[in-house]
């Protein structure tokens, strides 16, 4: 039987940005971090990448936890920061909010890019998409 979901994970190139990021904005807390060096023979087999490296740190808010990793070896590939949602993958997660709008003008005032205004997408549901620092696409939603 598979479970709920656990986590969300991220790459980044800046783990520290996007711990600050996370922490200050969306109010996560980081509940674990830990690295590894070159000669981890699990790590090389999971990421099928011999000699890797990296640096974790796992973050909770809410009974949600988010994963990010800073991978040194082999280094990541950046993806497109203005990727449109329609790409195929993982596009985008979702928080649920109590007032778009609100969040909107907070987040915004704190520098966080937006690919629109909020919108009613049906009668009282609202949302926006947000950008964290690397490009991924954050969904603020109210009204389910």
């Amino acid at each position: 039987m598979i479970g709920p979901l656990h986590h969300v994970g991220i790459s980044t190139p800046d783990i520290e940005r996007a711990i600050t990021f996370y922490t200050t904005l969306f109010g996560f807390q980081v509940i674990d971090r830990s690295n590894w060096g070159p000669g981890n023979a699990v790590r090389d087999r999971q990421l099928h990448a011999a000699g890797s490296t990296a640096e974790h740190a796992m973050m909770l808010r809410e009974g949600t936890r988010l994963e990010l990793r800073q991978y040194t070896v082999p280094a990541g590939r950046p993806k497109a920061v203005d990727a449109p949602a329609v790409d195929h993958g993982i596009n985008h997660f979702c928080f649920a909010v109590d007032d778009v709008h609100a969040e909107y003008e907070r987040l915004s005032a704190a520098g966080v890019v937006f690919d629109c205004e909020p919108l009613e997408v049906r009668p009282g549901v609202m949302l926006t998409y947000a950008r964290d620092p690397d490009g991924n696409v954050i969904e603020l939603l109210s009204g389910l």
